[in-house]
């Protein structure tokens, strides 16, 4: 699909924890330094210390709200943007609501990145989390602000976020690309 010089073009990245969507994004900011860049997690970290906060404080809604303010002041701004976007994208209907939003701001094209990293990556890479540990580790952890998984959390999380997916090619966006972190670099048009 052409893109046009004068299109904003988000880049959303789509993929389950420790899918390696932070890690992609330094990779894609090194070879493409023209590329915006928005991440949640990195608000989170920046205003919370980790992204691994509770769902009960308000700190989720307080950072999507100053991603949403960021979001449209770069692309009320200017034309021509090229922009990857990280935020939490758990179903459709969380992709449907970032879409509208992105759309109501002046996005012109919206592209999937779809992280299919393989599991055996994710697996290792949700215990390099900050604030997580697994539930073995409790005993001897506990009051360091962490939040304890089971063993299998990493892989039933992988299982379920695909699952939810599923329909990703269906869901409004310009283009779904199904992207390997591991592998190589897909370059942004």
């Amino acid at each position: 699909m052409r893109i046009a010089k004068n299109d904003n073009v988000i880049y959303l990245l789509v993929g389950p924890r420790a899918s390696g969507k932070s890690h992609y994004i330094q990779r894609l900011s090194a070879e493409q330094p023209g590329i915006s860049v928005v991440s949640r997690d990195e608000i989170l970290i920046r205003h919370f210390g980790s992204t691994d906060t509770s769902p009960y404080d308000g700190s989720h809604r307080f950072v999507r709200d100053i991603m949403y303010r960021l979001l449209r002041r770069k692309l009320s701004t200017r034309t021509g943007m090229r922009l990857v976007l990280e935020t939490w994208t758990g179903d459709s209907m969380d992709r449907y609501k970032v879409m509208s939003r992105l759309r109501e701001y002046g996005a012109t094209r919206i592209v999937a990145l779809y992280l299919v990293t393989p599991v055996e990556c994710v697996k290792k890479w949700f215990w390099l989390k900050p604030g997580i540990a697994r539930i073995g580790e409790m005993s001897h952890r506990q009051g360091q602000n962490l939040t304890f998984y089971s063993e299998d959390a990493p892989a039933h999380d992988y299982a379920l976020y695909h699952k939810l997916a599923l329909g990703i090619d269906s869901e409004g966006f310009d283009q779904v690309v199904r992207v390997n972190p591991t592998g190589p670099l897909v370059i942004l048009e």
